[in-house]
Order: structure tokens, then sequence, then C-alpha cells
């Protein structure tokens, strides 16, 4: 996996490979890194975990579907809520060959598969991408906090729900968020406050 990492408003982007082909998770930034590394594999996707500007800015320069949660589809387009509403967006709906996904649908990546883990909670259409020991978050859960919930489509009752789906996966997994620094179910579990307030609510 090849990760080019973001800026203060940029989300990291991350490259998955296998064999000859490529899928990137939130292509927001440095198109010159990310073309020069592609410049010898085949890129067959482009995977979205949500709809805002700082997740999707590049996704009109790569001829590829484009997977996104039917959720989330619609805020593509809908600037006043997606981060562009003071600036030109850089991509066309009639130029982007969308993929709508579910909850627990799989994506074929040459002989693996990726699965879509629908966390709703930042938006409405929030997901996550779990493949092998990965899961690539997004803005829904990070090291030792999560996501807003206070943007449009948010939700903080989802967020729990989504927060307490997640780190009910092996604690062996490795967290790969949209932002700031990488985690591990097991640390999370074991540190994150929000996590731990919203478990011991649950079990009263």
């Amino acid at each position: 996996m090849k990760i080019v990492k973001g800026t203060e408003h940029l989300s990291h982007t991350y490259i998955l490979t296998r064999f000859n082909q490529a899928i990137l998770i939130d292509p927001s930034y440095d198109l010159k890194q990310i073309s020069e590394y592609l410049s010898d594999r085949t890129l067959v996707g482009v995977l979205l975990t949500h709809a805002h500007r700082d997740h999707i800015d590049l996704i009109g320069h790569f001829n590829v579907p484009v997977y996104i949660h039917r959720e989330d589809a619609h805020l593509l387009f809908e600037d006043k809520h997606n981060g562009y509403e003071d600036s030109k967006r850089p991509y066309n709906k009639k130029n982007l060959d969308l993929v709508l996904v579910e909850d627990e649908e799989r994506i074929l990546f040459a002989d693996h598969y990726i699965e879509v883990m629908h966390t709703p909670g930042h938006t409405k259409g929030s997901v996550c991408y779990l493949y092998h020991d990965q899961i690539f978050t997004g803005d829904t859960l990070f090291k030792n906090t999560v996501g807003r919930h206070d943007l449009y489509s948010g939700s903080l009752p989802e967020l729990k729900r989504s927060i307490l789906k997640i780190l009910s996966l092996n604690a062996n997994h490795k967290i790969y968020p949209g932002h700031d620094e990488f985690s591990t179910v097991r640390y999370e579990k074991a540190n994150n406050p929000f996590y731990l307030k919203w478990i011991k609510q649950l079990k009263k």
C-alpha cells in the first residue's frame, strides 16, 4: 500500500495494489505523486468514504468507476454542503462513472475483495473499507477521537453506533483514517475516550 499524506485541509490518499492493479481511496491531494505511482499499474477504481471536498478533490482525473454509498452520492453535487460553495467544483456529473454501494457489499479487486462497511454519523452515507486486516475509516474514526457529526446529514446517535461497529472488529485490524495518525482497533478500544464512554453507556 502507498500512502499519499494529506495536508491540513486535504485528506490522506491510499493506493492499494494487487499484482498490476490499483485502487485509490479518497484521492484528494498530490495528483503528480499519485500519477507517478500509477504509471506502471492499471487503476481499476476509486473508492470514496464520503462526499466532502477534502476527500474527493481529484476524482475527475481518473477514468474509472467511482464507488460511493447511495446515501452520499447526491452530496457530490450539492456544493452548499460538500465544501465547494465558494469555489468551482473540479468534476462534472456527466463525466463520472458512479457505482452505488451498500453495507457488506464486496468489491472485486484482482483475486481478492474489498468489503464495504456502512458507518453513518459524519455523513449519512459514510463508509469504511475493509481489506484484509486494514480498515480505511475516512472521517468516522481517528486515533483517540471520532469524526464530526454536526455537519449536513451528520448524526450523533448514528456515529455512536458506527464507532461501536468498527471497534467490534478483530483487535489486530489496522486503522487508516482520512487525517492524522494511523491506529489499531486494539489501541482505540483501550484509549479512545468516545468509545470508552459510549460502550459504558451501552452496558448500563
